[in-house]
Parts: structure tokens; sequence; C-alpha cells
């Protein structure tokens, strides 16, 4: 029912607060910014406080743009392409990530839809011990995803202000490299 939900979804704009914990932190990391999403291939991740930075696909690269640093970065992503973009078309989310993990809804007392997503491969299990999703019960869009790493970073990304099927604003994936000086990307 999920993933045939996601198949009528054409664009996607959302805000987030992403909060990352790690063993180097004393306290947790909270970033703040804004997601957009066009079918089949475009998305769009705004860092907006307490940085600006934005990380957006367009064709076979991913680019890294840190405007307050005056660089940006451009990583080829033709290798993962197609596992990227099948991630990003939510319709097809599911079935991905069916590949790669358990997938288990569990039943809770809240209006939310609970499923966690357990690694199948060792390869995943490497990195990843646990992935939480919290879905909206009418819309089946992801409001909060919590995934939990082997070395016990833990990094919480919770969305707000959901707009499916909307208008995008103009222009929003245009964003210009003029003046920026080029650098390697980092992860």
């Amino acid at each position: 029912e999920t993933t045939s939900q996601y198949e009528t979804i054409e664009t996607l704009a959302a805000s987030f607060t992403q909060v990352r914990s790690t063993r180097l932190l004393k306290k947790p990391a909270v970033t703040k910014g804004k997601f957009y999403y066009e079918k089949p291939a475009k998305f769009l991740w705004q860092f907006t406080d307490p940085y600006t930075i934005s990380v957006m696909s367009e064709g076979k690269f991913l680019y890294k743009v840190d405007q307050d640093r005056g660089v940006y970065s451009k990583l080829k992503v033709k290798k993962y392409e197609s596992t990227i973009m099948n991630f990003m078309d939510v319709s097809k989310a599911f079935k991905f990530l069916n590949k790669y993990f358990y997938i288990k809804q569990i039943d809770t007392k809240l209006k939310d839809l609970y499923i966690i997503f357990i690694p199948k491969k060792r390869r995943v299990k490497k990195h990843v011990k646990l992935v939480e999703v919290w879905l909206y019960p009418d819309t089946r869009l992801f409001h909060r995803i919590k995934v939990e790493e082997k070395n016990d970073s833990v990094t919480e990304i919770t969305f707000h202000h959901c707009k499916i099927n909307q208008k995008l604003p103009a222009g929003v994936f245009d964003i210009s490299l003029k003046g920026l000086k080029k650098e390697k990307w980092q992860e």
C-alpha cells in the first residue's frame, strides 16, 4: 500500500531538522533546512542553520555547495546513479530497501506507522545497526527517520510542513557555481 501511494508523488517539499550524535561530540549537532524532490531524479537538500550548504543531484553528478566558504565540490555518481535514484524515487525506495534490509512494521498505540529496517547483508551490517522510520498514516510519508550506525553514531531527521505534488519554487534546482572555488568532495 505504501509503495503504490508513493507512485503518485511527482514533487515533494519539506523542512527538516537533523540531529546527529556521535562519541566525538559533547552535545548532538543540530542542523535545519529544506528538502525538495522532483520526479524522476532531482533532489536538493538545503542546510540553512547553523550553516548553509546545499547538496543537489544533477544528471550523473552530485554537487555540494558551501556558499559561506565560497566553494563547491562535484561527485560523479555514475557507478551509484541507479541506486541513488531508486532510493530518491520514493515509489521504489521500499523495494530497494527490501533488498538490503528485513522490513518489519511494528504495531504501536500511536497514530504513526512505525517500521524498522534490520540489515540483511554483511556489507550493510558493517555500517548500520538499525533504521527506524515513522510514517504519517494518511499519506504514508516519512516524517521521522533514525539511523543507528555500528560506531554508535545516531542520525535522526524529522520532516515538517510536507507538501506533495505542489508547484516547487521557481528555480529551486538552479544553483550557480559562478565565482565559487572547486574543491575535492569530502564526506
